[in-house]
């Protein structure tokens, strides 16, 4: 289990009355608090405070490796709590990622793009796919079925490789630089 620090359980205990035993033993509610402010809380300094000096592909790309990490993590651990602490912070972090994508970065895709945005639907369509073995993985914790964790693990590298390969790559080279700047601005501002 990882070592939490005080000056993030203080900020816990302050902002949201949640203990880190009330967070470890507590409600399903409780636990996602938990994990979603310590995904932000340890990440925000290494990655998203210099969001607003990196390309799009550079920082969603280490957003992306980010969570395969944490992911792979979750699929090698035997130990049943490391396992549900993993995987909700993957879940907060992924949920988050897709949310930014949704309402920041491919509405100017699709602006720009007009009727030729065909790819943003299909990876839309993707995170449906991905929110959906989020559920099934959530489901599949409590009665100890993983099958679903496969179909997400392919799905992420299929979906990364898509994200990586074109559409970060086509905002870089084809959105104004200011408007890159807004874009990451959102994303950095998403998150405080």
């Amino acid at each position: 289990m990882e070592q939490y620090d005080k000056e993030f359980l203080d900020y816990m205990l302050s902002k949201y009355k949640l203990t880190l035993n009330e967070a470890t033993n507590g409600t399903e509610s409780q636990i996602i608090t938990f994990a979603v402010a310590w995904d932000v809380w340890k990440h925000a300094k290494a990655i998203y405070s210099s969001a607003d000096k990196e390309s799009i592909s550079g920082f969603m790309s280490k957003d992306h490796s980010r969570l395969d990490s944490i992911f792979q993590k979750f699929l090698a651990s035997n130990n049943s709590d490391d396992r549900k602490q993993l995987f909700l912070e993957f879940k907060a972090g992924l949920e988050r990622h897709m949310g930014w994508e949704e309402n920041i970065l491919f509405p100017a895709v699709k602006q720009k793009l007009g009727d030729d945005s065909a790819m943003i639907d299909e990876l839309i369509m993707q995170h449906d796919r991905m929110r959906e073995d989020l559920t099934g993985i959530t489901s599949g914790l409590k009665t100890g079925n993983a099958s679903i964790e496969t179909d997400m693990e392919q799905l992420l590298s299929a979906h990364d490789k898509m994200e990586e390969e074109g559409i970060y790559p086509w905002v870089d080279d084809n959105i104004e630089s200011n408007e890159k700047i807004v874009i990451l601005s959102k994303i950095r501002d998403s998150i405080r």
